[in-house]
């Protein structure tokens, strides 16, 4: 009676445990869509947003530029006089805003991929490790989606990454 109660409550224990970390990875992988969803729209509309700020300050300099008069004696381009006389201060905090929503995103995501490899291995563990193998064994592991790009992928299949230029194309 004794040994059937142990059993029974091991039982009851890896499956509840498993029907747990079943739960959490799929709630887990719902969670990461609407985490990359966010973080796509956060740094869309932080780049808008400077975007909308550098036209903004064209549409200054040129209407500044045009109230001057147009061409001046001699041919100088206004502007460039206007220049010439005062260095406008250009305000960066809008796009060192963007760069800090990026790079904040982006720790976030890696953490939450990270998360869900975590919650993974622990799934995995219940259903391949004694004794809890001997009671969920049998049940499919979940395979989880982990978000990377064709670059990464190269770069594993190859064993290489030579390219270290941040911007291509400028050298």
């Amino acid at each position: 009676m004794v040994v059937a109660l142990l059993i029974g409550g091991m039982w009851v224990s890896y499956n509840n445990q498993e029907i747990r970390l079943r739960n959490t990875i799929n709630a887990k992988s719902v969670d990461n869509r609407q985490e990359m969803d966010n973080m796509w729209k956060k740094i869309s509309q932080a780049a808008q947003v400077t975007d909308a700020q550098k036209n903004a300050l064209k549409e200054i300099f040129v209407a500044h530029a045009e109230a001057r008069g147009g061409v001046s004696k001699g041919g100088a381009n206004p502007l460039m006089t206007w220049l010439q006389e005062s260095v406008p201060h250009v305000d960066t905090t809008t796009f060192n805003n963007l760069q800090n929503i990026i790079t904040a995103s982006r720790d976030s995501w890696t953490m939450r991929q990270k998360e869900l490899l975590d919650l993974s291995r622990e799934h995995n563990n219940a259903l391949t490790l004694w004794p809890s193998s001997l009671f969920v064994g049998g049940r499919g592991k979940i395979d989880v989606t982990i978000i990377t790009s064709s670059r990464t992928e190269e770069t594993f299949k190859t064993g290489k990454d030579d390219d270290v230029n941040v911007f291509p194309g400028k050298r």
